[in-house]
């Protein structure tokens, strides 16, 4: 169900054992958070908008400031953040 041309994305597993929907948090958080512009509109046609939002909401906090910033917008889900875009206190 993966296309070859994301493969390289799932290193660590047979990207051709993988089941959209048994795997569907592993594929969907591997392409939200290292995916090319290709991957991500690969998930953006293959997965609803609500089960991106599902994820968010459950497991959002495992991505990046950025990706979940911008995944927010994709899929409609509301997005706090922390002042200074989330930077670590040390980084000024």
């Amino acid at each position: 169900m993966i296309p070859a041309e994301l493969h390289w994305l799932f290193w660590d597993v047979d990207p051709q054992a993988l089941d959209l929907e048994r795997h569907r948090d592993y594929v969907v958080e591997r392409i939200m958070a290292r995916g090319t512009w290709e991957a991500m509109r690969w998930l953006i046609h293959n997965v609803e908008r609500a089960v991106l939002a599902d994820f968010l909401r459950r497991k959002g906090d495992r991505l990046a400031p950025r990706e979940r910033a911008f995944w927010s917008l994709i899929a409609d889900v509301p997005y706090e953040h922390a002042p200074g875009g989330g930077r670590p206190t040390w980084a000024g």
